[in-house]
């Protein structure tokens, strides 16, 4: 199975600007990339932030922006969201029995699972039990399946200055995936940082941000942005294994011409 994922695309309306960025122009990139490198993945996810400023306008130009991709694509929501405005924006309804934005993908090994962090009036996740009891049916039900977590907020301190927004009061979260025993990975937004870890023997990778990237600061005080590198990740999942490769869409490093035996031989034979 393969996977794209995108996290905080903070798109915002043609002519205006985020962080002296025009994340209109930004997407148009990536999805570009998206149907060179990996058209032929299984799913999207983007995980939160998909807006910086909510509105009808606003979501309604950035789905556009999908329509050209031959997967279907998962939406998750973030602090910069609202999931009022989305659902009502939205092409395909994607809320649980309780009005999260949450939903689930589930092939014959592998199960991915979608949550809704958004903590409306806060930058701050959330995850308490309406949500928990959601997350905790999906994966009782299908307990002999390698079990995916996609998420915009850390329920964990990644040690970045995002910290101070973090899911709060995730032992919880914790014990549900515990308990469950079958969850692989956690996949996380919101840090605009690409790092990696474990929580408790969970472990877990963030993205950069499509937009800014925050500097890499380990220090009190808000960073520095950065613009670029402007990353997605497409994931490939075979079952109880996956692998997540990193690919900047902003690269500037030129590929190297090879000078002599190539170490993949070219389609038409081998050189002479």
């Amino acid at each position: 199975m393969k996977v794209v994922v995108v996290s905080d695309t903070h798109f915002i309306v043609p002519g205006e600007a985020v962080q002296g960025i025009d994340s209109n122009d930004r997407l148009q990139t990536c999805v570009k990339e998206i149907n060179r490198l990996a058209g032929d993945a299984d799913v999207c996810v983007v995980m939160g932030d998909l807006v910086d400023r909510p509105s009808g306008e606003a979501y309604r130009l950035f789905f556009s922006h999908f329509d050209c991709l031959k997967m279907p694509v998962q939406f998750l929501i973030g602090n910069h969201d609202d999931r009022g405005v989305f659902l009502e924006s939205v092409p395909v309804a994607s809320a649980d029995a309780n009005g999260f934005v949450q939903s689930a993908l589930e092939t014959d090994n592998a199960l991915l699972l979608f949550l809704d962090t958004h903590n409306p009036g806060s930058n701050s996740g959330d995850y308490g039990p309406e949500k928990l009891q959601w997350l905790n049916s999906k994966l009782t039900s299908a307990p002999d399946k390698s079990a995916y977590i996609f998420m915009h907020h850390p329920p964990f301190r990644t040690g970045f200055f995002i910290d101070h927004s973090k899911v709060e009061h995730s032992d919880a979260l914790l014990n549900t995936i515990h308990a469950a025993g079958n969850v692989r990975h956690i996949f996380i937004g919101h840090t605009h940082r690409a790092a990696s870890g474990h929580w408790n023997g969970v472990t877990w990778t963030t993205l950069q941000g499509l937009v800014n990237e925050n500097d890499f600061e380990l220090l009190p005080g808000k960073p520095n942005y950065r613009n670029g590198p402007a990353q997605k990740g497409i994931l490939l999942i075979n079952g109880g294994e996956s692998v997540l490769h990193f690919h900047d869409i902003l690269n500037p490093y030129p590929i190297i011409a090879h000078s002599g035996r190539s170490i993949r031989e070219p389609s038409g034979g081998p050189s002479s």
